[in-house]
């Protein structure tokens, strides 16, 4: 039998943590002091919405504080609390019903199993009926964002105009999933993760009611891995009682979780950044061997290096925050951290946050763990980016003088020395023949000239100095000025490009595959070639190529 105002049960069946002391009334919702305010003012004077919706991470309350708000719209006799206006009773019928689930006229869907339009249509065809027993007809869609779009679609109608006995309370953790058109027609509440304080006092509270002894750094354990999520907290207590006999310990804890003690984390992190990469490899060995894995200490990592850099921006008094619920032992170690140079803390948080990325997706996470530890060990020995482009500043400047004297010393020098360098290049071109003239061009870099003098181009007559060519297809209009100004750029002489309608020869492309036939036929002729192609007759000679080549 439940009995709402203090949460017992005389049920001699064991019921786990998290269910058995699942809040029934506003007084026992913790961490969500704004929104209890608020839905319990709104209900006491009367200014309902026909429709809520309830966000927030896993374990927060949101189913609950959907049940309490059904139990507020119903329950005759609320009792008025001067923290949070008006509380349900938990002894009337309605009250008790809605807690155990056999309210008639309080229906709570599970959207995850009923996603599609026929189990919405199930549900509006219900809706015409008056409440039999209560004031309102409530329903309480959990997971909504896990509706179909069609399913979303069947509701937008009645849910902006819903009968006055019919409330929807929506519950989701989702809430980026859900259509705009579904939130606009409802008032919405963001429920907050508990903090860790009001967490590990409400952990306590239950071990008092449940007679276990659990240490402070346990339950600081516990509070840190549920994240603000009670249920996760209250879970985690459960299973640490089970293992511990009801003598909870933070050693007991990191056993079954496989995890790091906190402290052993600090050490590793803390010999790393100091470079004593062997004593922190030794370090991290003895954490594996006693059941953790490599993800979770650089995950452990992380959390400190950021505590920790926390620490050095806001200073030790103003962190109080993220400090409160950790130990006195790892607050010195954290304090010791925060102490290296914000551009140290700020590095060995990139490389370890792109060395987990690659421990997820490494076939061995222990080995891509301790190699992540041995680059951040390596780093550490390194300057960073601001004394370092500080150091190459004072060089250059240290240098500059000497630089701008070897400079206006040399300068002479160095312009005569162009000169001869210029002069004795272009003596060195020497163009006996048009395939010399059309290799430079390629030599030279200027490929589009060069493949339309071998293709386009039919030379007349070629002389040092000057050339005519007939030109056919598609080149350039100014070919013929092109030519003739790089020539002289490269040779030093001026060359005359005549374009003339005469004949002329062959293009070099021309003559290229003229020869390459004339050189296979002569090679299919050969002996040896008529042997090859009467031994296999559907054989063709393709090309011939030199092996010399």
């Amino acid at each position: 039998m439940v009995i709402e105002n203090n949460n017992t049960f005389t049920d001699s069946k064991h019921r786990v943590l998290a269910r058995k002391y699942r809040p029934l009334n506003f007084k026992k919702l913790i961490g969500q002091f704004n929104l209890v305010k608020t839905l319990s003012g709104s209900i006491e004077r009367d200014r309902l919405a026909h429709a809520y919706i309830l966000t927030g991470v896993r374990g927060v309350g949101k189913t609950s504080t959907a049940r309490i708000i059904a139990k507020l719209f119903n329950c005759p006799n609320p009792e008025k609390i001067p923290e949070i206006s008006i509380n349900p009773c938990g002894s009337c019928d309605s009250c008790l019903g809605i807690a155990a689930g056999k309210n008639i006229d309080v229906l709570e869907i599970d959207a995850a199993s009923n996603t599609g339009v026929d189990n919405i249509r199930e549900l509006i065809d219900g809706i015409g009926y008056k409440p039999l027993t209560s004031k309102f007809r409530v329903y309480i869609v959990d997971e909504v964002h896990m509706l179909s779009k069609g399913a979303f679609n069947a509701l937008l109608k009645t849910l902006e105009e819903p009968p006055d006995h019919v409330k929807f309370i929506f519950a989701t953790t989702e809430i980026r999933k859900v259509p705009i058109t579904i939130l606009s027609r409802c008032q919405r509440f963001d429920l907050q993760r508990v903090l860790s304080e009001t967490l590990i006092e409400h952990l306590k509270w239950v071990c008092d009611q449940e007679g276990i002894k659990a240490s402070e750094g346990a339950l600081q354990i516990i509070s840190r891995l549920s994240e603000g999520s009670v249920r996760d907290a209250m879970s985690l207590l459960d299973q640490s009682a089970s293992i511990s006999g009801d003598n909870i310990k933070s050693e007991t804890i990191n056993f079954m979780l496989g995890l790091p003690s906190r402290d052993s984390s600090i050490g590793i992190l803390e010999k790393t950044l100091q470079g004593d990469i062997s004593e922190a490899l030794n370090l991290f060995d003895t954490v594996i061997n006693h059941g953790s894995n490599g993800e979770t200490v650089v995950s452990d990592m992380l959390d400190i290096l950021h505590l920790s850099t926390r620490m050095h921006v806001l200073g030790a008094q103003n962190e109080n925050i993220s400090l409160s619920s950790i130990p006195e032992s790892e607050k010195i170690g954290i304090k010791k951290l925060s102490q290296l140079p914000l551009a140290h803390l700020t590095r060995a948080w990139q490389i370890l946050l792109k060395g987990l990325e690659e421990i997820k997706s490494s076939p061995n996470p222990d080995e891509a763990s301790s190699m992540v530890l041995i680059r951040l060990g390596y780093s550490s020995h390194l300057p960073d980016p601001a004394s370092l482009v500080k150091k190459i500043k004072e060089i250059t400047d240290s240098n500059e003088d000497k630089t701008s004297i070897l400079e206006k010393s040399d300068a002479s020098n160095i312009e005569i020395q162009e000169e001869t360098s210029s002069e004795s290049d272009l003596t060195k071109i020497n163009l006996e023949s048009f395939e010399d003239l059309v290799e430079l061009f390629k030599n030279k870099g200027e490929l589009l000239i060069h493949a339309q003098l071998v293709s386009c181009v039919h030379l007349v007559n070629f002389n040092k100095g000057e050339i005519d060519i007939r030109i056919v297809g598609n080149t350039n209009s100014t070919i013929a000025k092109d030519i003739s100004n790089n020539l002289k750029n490269w040779t030093g002489l001026d060359w005359i490009v005549n374009l003339v309608d005469d004949q002329g020869d062959e293009t070099l492309d021309e003559k290229k595959n003229r020869l390459e036939k004339e050189e296979l036929e002569v090679t299919k002729n050969t002996p040896e070639m008529e042997k090859v192609l009467k031994a296999f007759p559907n054989a063709q000679l393709k090309s011939v190529k030199d092996t010399k080549d």
